[in-house]
């Protein structure tokens, strides 16, 4: 700032990820034998997307993340959902189900909530791993320099050590063009080589993702049969092709191929131009799934407790067939894409799931039930306890050795209290069911007021919430609300930190220090999601300056063209205090009340 206060921002941004797994459907209606399973082996979880990282990222950095960046399985990623039975799965997978009264403030038409999971009959205590055959993909072009290129590389090192002395690993990179970095490589004694080669990747060239995995692919295939294991290609990227084809259809075509050829995809997802809606169609396709790294932790965690059954594949083309008692509709089904599900015209919903992988935490779909529509001015039905309300008929592919097997399941009306996992979920659901509604009240209905009241809604059901497990949900809850409250008019409500207290419009109270900066008492700043403005009182009217970008973190703010750094810090009357030590200088700012702020830029 020529010794001028800022102009205009850029608040630290990360596009976070994952398209709306949910979807509503028709009627059901009829009833079977009532059985259940109970979970006991290793747990079991649907593909695609995995976690919603890029979400909370987004969040974090002070950003209203997209609604197609957010689905059911990748918020309910990070719990064990475990729905309970009565008897030992013995099966490669088994289905489970339990009913609870359902309490979704945002779908009151929802009277009861199905939980559909997955169990196996694998040994948890005596399974092990299958030697791994593991081809990395990555995306080396220009946008992957810096902290996303650095994600990679930590990924290879972490999943270098976990790898064992039998498995294989090859390093693909593409760019402009697509080659081998690292010829396939049985680890044995060769870890120092492998490291060196790691830290050797270096940002560079365009994005031709189609090459790079054609280049993955052929050198898996050509591994593939000469090894005793599992082959599978792991693609790190910030998904922004633009060489070669970019479509998400044909991306998930080739997955699609290598499935069948015996090949699956992971992708790990890096960068704040993550393009996540193209990574979640291309891992929801069979043999995918989806994981996002926003710092070093996320590494850790992801691939420090999850290498190992990410990569194993349990079973493909899971084909659920849902039907409801007389007097029931399906309402909804969240988990899998919204394009699998079918109604039928007897009322009953079927949808395919690509692929289920062994895991650390259980997964599974939940389904919601309402009045039938022909009963809408009528009482809701009377339920015994344990009365059959839904049959699912499950038929799948094992992966092991190609069989097909079924299994039919009758899920009993509620009886008695809901299982710790059920409610885990029926929370989460109205967690989704909100953010997904505010989030989509922001960016494609422009109403402030309304993403605010739903955000506050879920934020008070939230609290009322004494689980230790939901920390990260209270924590992306009271970001998303800090912004939404700024954006709304009631600052004076947030109670986030960070440089999501800087947003909105200020007004100079008082300025302390040599003069060296031309802002005066009465102008304002006004700090928007990507620009800073400061518009100057002159003879009673406001002027604003050009913007300037900046960066923000929990405690400074720097000046892109200025090269200046100021503290700050919010003072308990809800002032925002400047300080600049080396000018000598203080600012003191007050909340602009909405009626008198200036007009901004952006």
């Amino acid at each position: 700032m020529s010794r001028r206060l800022w102009s205009a921002a850029s608040i630290l941004a990360l596009a976070l990820v994952s398209a709306p797994a949910w979807s509503q459907v028709q009627p059901p209606q009829d009833e079977q034998d009532v059985h259940e399973v109970v979970v006991t082996g290793m747990r079991v979880r649907q593909g695609g997307a995995q976690d919603i990282n890029h979400f909370r990222g987004e969040a974090a950095a002070s950003r209203m993340p997209q609604p197609d960046t957010l689905t059911p399985e990748g918020l309910m990623g990070g719990y064990d959902l475990r729905i309970p039975g009565q008897e030992a799965c013995v099966r490669v997978l088994c289905i489970t189900g339990e009913a609870m009264r359902a309490e979704l403030p945002l779908s009151p038409a929802d009277k009861i909530l199905v939980g559909l999971g997955f169990d196996s009959g694998v040994d948890a205590k005596t399974w092990k791993r299958a030697p791994l055959n593991l081809v990395a993909v990555v995306d080396k072009s220009g946008s992957m320099q810096g902290g996303p290129l650095m994600r990679v590389r930590e990924s290879l090192h972490q999943i270098l050590e976990q790898l064992r002395p039998g498995d294989q690993l090859s390093i693909v990179l593409y760019g402009d063009r697509s080659y081998r970095h690292l010829e396939p490589t049985v680890i044995g004694d060769k870890r120092a080589a492998i490291r060196l080669a790691i830290d050797a990747i270096e940002s560079a060239g365009s994005t031709n993702m189609e090459a790079g995995l054609k280049v993955g692919y052929e050198t898996a295939f050509a591994t593939r049969d000469g090894f005793k294991g599992v082959t599978r290609v792991m693609l790190f990227t910030d998904e922004q092709p633009n060489v070669g084809r970019t479509d998400a259809q044909s991306f998930m075509g080739m997955a699609r191929e290598a499935s069948h050829k015996g090949v699956g995809l992971t992708t790990i997802g890096v960068g704040t131009q993550f393009d996540a809606p193209l990574a979640t169609k291309v891992s929801s396709v069979r043999g995918g799934n989806l994981y996002f790294l926003r710092d070093k932790a996320d590494v850790e965690t992801v691939f420090a407790a999850k290498l190992d059954t990410m990569v194993s594949e349990l079973a493909y083309d899971l084909t659920l067939t849902l039907k409801a008692r007389p007097g029931y509709r399906i309402s909804g089904v969240y988990g899998v894409p919204g394009d699998e599900l079918k109604s039928g015209p007897d009322g009953a919903v079927s949808m395919t799931v690509p692929t289920a992988f062994l895991s650390t935490e259980g997964g599974g779909l939940f389904v919601s039930l309402a009045k039938d529509a022909g009963g809408a001015f009528l009482p809701e039905p009377r339920l015994e306890p344990g009365q059959r309300l839904l049959d699912v008929d499950l038929n799948y592919i094992a992966a092991a050795d190609g069989t097909e097997a079924r299994q039919v399941l009758a899920v009993a009306a509620p009886v008695g209290q809901a299982s710790d996992g059920l409610k885990l979920g029926h929370l989460l659901l109205d967690e989704f069911q909100s953010l997904h509604r505010a989030a989509t009240l922001h960016h494609k209905d422009g109403d402030e007021e309304g993403t605010y009241q739903v955000l506050r809604g879920f934020d008070g059901r939230l609290r009322a919430q004494a689980d230790p497990r939901l920390e990260p949900e209270r924590r992306l809850v009271a970001e998303m609300l800090t912004r939404a409250a700024f954006l709304a008019g009631y600052a004076g409500e947030a109670r986030a930190e960070g440089p999501v207290n800087l947003l909105g419009a200020w007004t100079v109270a008082r300025v302390d220090g040599d003069g060296q900066i031309d802002v005066r008492r009465g102008d304002q700043l006004r700090f928007n999601e990507d620009v800073l403005v400061v518009s100057r009182l002159k003879r009673g009217a406001f002027t604003a300056d050009n913007p300037e970008g900046y960066e923000a973190n929990e405690d400074q703010v720097a000046l892109t063209e200025s090269q200046l750094v100021f503290d700050y810090r919010v003072a308990k009357d809800g002032s925002l205090i400047l300080t600049h030590d080396r000018l000598d200088l203080r600012l003191v700012l007050k909340r602009t009340p909405r009626t008198v702020e200036a007009a901004s830029v952006g």
